[in-house]
């Protein structure tokens, strides 16, 4: 089942689409309505869906600028706009920022239902094209996991899926000892990127591993590195943390104009999603939207002392849409860009 949200300033309209999206079994369910462009850019700015389906126009931020911010930041969401007006304008520019189909109203329902009929087939075929890609994608899932509990010192953890890691391994056991080498060389290159820590050496024993085919003897020195490089990074946790944290700190202070995601930050430091949300967390008392937030509306002021236009400024602070941006000032300072500078 595919996600989708429905965009409309009539409620009749956006209650309408969405129970018939719900009911068709197209394979599409909507998990969510917003009478304007800009609720719904603030609601994907956090969360992830499959397909818009958008009136044209609306008080704040219209389908087409709903449109080009999806186009500019999430490319991959299929758009449907849904308009009164047939126009050539409008659909010109719907085509230019990628939107799927421009249907006028009154909704022709049948032909709606095809629609989603055919942009299911394609995301199903999308779909099965990435499970093609699986195996390497799950080998990588796996490395970042054995990485992150190596760097969390949770050597057990390690182990686990380390075993894990050399029982899939498709190769056969001729190429088991070097299979597991690797692994190492990864978690070794990874570690040294971040902590600038060699946690591999001569008397380690790992350059043993290449040389060796019996699983119970792979396994068995295997597990000793592990124990051996999280003592090694056990010894200095502190400065350990320390550093993988400034290391996100700084990207952030560099990057908080681009568009920037807890996914982005993660892969900076090779961490998993979910485990570099606890991280951060856990040493900066704050979720990395919060965080994130907190430094662009920082900046913002800074550029309004500055006398820096609006569009400029939105920009500037990783906002593509200035009307959004404005009501995200709003509610964080409980004013308006202008009132904030009128009243400092």
């Amino acid at each position: 089942m595919y996600n989708a949200i429905v965009v409309d300033d009539e409620s009749i309209i956006r209650n309408g689409v969405s129970s018939f999206v719900n009911k068709c079994d197209t394979g599409f369910r909507v998990v969510n309505t917003f009478k304007d462009g800009s609720e719904a850019i603030e609601f994907l700015e956090e969360n992830d869906v499959d397909l818009v389906i958008s009136d044209v126009k609306m008080s704040n931020v219209s389908g087409l600028g709903l449109a080009q911010y999806i186009y500019e930041n999430k490319p991959y969401i299929m758009v449907i706009i849904l308009s009164g007006f047939a126009e050539f304008e409008y659909a010109k520019t719907a085509i230019k920022y990628n939107v799927k189909e421009y249907i006028t109203k009154p909704t022709n329902f049948k032909e709606l239902k095809n629609l989603l009929l055919n942009l299911s087939a394609e995301l199903d075929s999308k779909k099965n094209t990435r499970l093609n890609l699986s195996d390497i994608d799950k080998f990588l899932d796996n490395i970042k996991q054995l990485y992150t509990a190596v760097l969390s010192r949770e050597s057990e953890e390690a182990k686990s899926i380390f075993r894990q890691l050399l029982d899939s391994n498709t190769h056969g056991n001729e190429c088991l000892g070097q299979y597991a080498f690797n692994i190492f060389e990864i978690i070794s290159d990874h570690i040294y990127t971040v902590l600038k820590l060699h946690v591999l050496s001569e008397q380690s024993g790992h350059e043993l591993l290449p040389s060796l085919t019996e699983y119970d003897k792979i396994l068995s020195v295997s597990m000793e590195l592990i124990d051996h490089i999280t003592a090694q990074i056990r010894l200095d946790s502190s400065k350990t943390d320390d550093m993988v944290l400034s290391k996100i700190l700084q990207y952030i202070d560099e990057h908080f104009g681009e568009n920037i995601s807890l996914q982005t930050i993660a892969d900076k430091v090779f961490f998993s999603t979910a485990y570099c949300s606890r991280f951060f967390k856990e040493k900066t008392g704050k979720n990395f939207s919060d965080y994130l937030l907190d430094v662009r509306m920082k900046h913002a002021v800074e550029l309004l002392r500055e006398n820096k236009k609006i569009t400029d400024i939105s920009s500037a602070c990783g906002y593509r849409n200035p009307s959004y941006f404005t009501r995200v000032f709003r509610e964080y300072y409980k004013c308006t860009p202008s009132e904030y500078v009128r009243s400092n």
